[in-house]
């Protein structure tokens, strides 16, 4: 996966790792965090500096305004695995809300974020709050609170990571 990745520009790896940042926000901070937060900077092929360098998207549109535009489909496999599985483990109805409203922004095939999405369930053995996915397909419910939700989150965790 990491070389495919690496077709990427690295703003584009930033914009992912920024999406995954905001959704890993639901699940919370913990010392296993950092850890998870490593290992995906590896496989993005960035450094924390990459990072730190990368200005704070403002809202969350700005992340999907710029992952929307990408093709290929193992790519967005990766970011709906990705920012999918700790909204999944965070139990939340908020989360799991933002979260499909984050995928119909997307305008990504909404067959393929599904498979991502089952997939995704069936790895951590776990079902969404609210046993089905149909979400993705119906109206957009998010708040208008989704893009100050994710900015908090997203400075948080940048700050966990520039403090490091």
């Amino acid at each position: 996966m990491k070389e495919i990745l690496s077709k990427q520009s690295k703003e584009t790896r930033c914009y992912i790792m920024a999406a995954i940042m905001v959704f890993q926000g639901y699940e919370g901070v913990d010392e296993m965090t950092e850890i998870f937060g490593e290992m995906k900077l590896d496989v993005l092929s960035l450094s924390k500096e990459d990072l730190e360098r990368f200005p704070i998207p403002q809202n969350i549109s700005q992340i999907v305004n710029h992952l929307k535009l990408i093709s290929d489909p193992e790519v967005r496999d990766y970011v709906i695995t990705n920012t999918y599985s700790p909204v999944l483990k965070s139990r939340r109805r908020d989360a799991l809300r933002n979260y499909r409203a984050f995928c119909r922004s997307l305008g990504w095939p909404v067959k393929e974020i599904k498979e991502s999405m089952e997939m995704t369930e069936e790895i951590y053995n776990m079902k969404p709050v609210d046993n089905g996915i149909d979400g993705v397909l119906g109206p957009n419910q998010s708040s208008g609170c989704l893009s100050v939700i994710a900015l908090v989150i997203l400075n948080t965790i940048l700050l966990a990571f520039s403090t490091l």
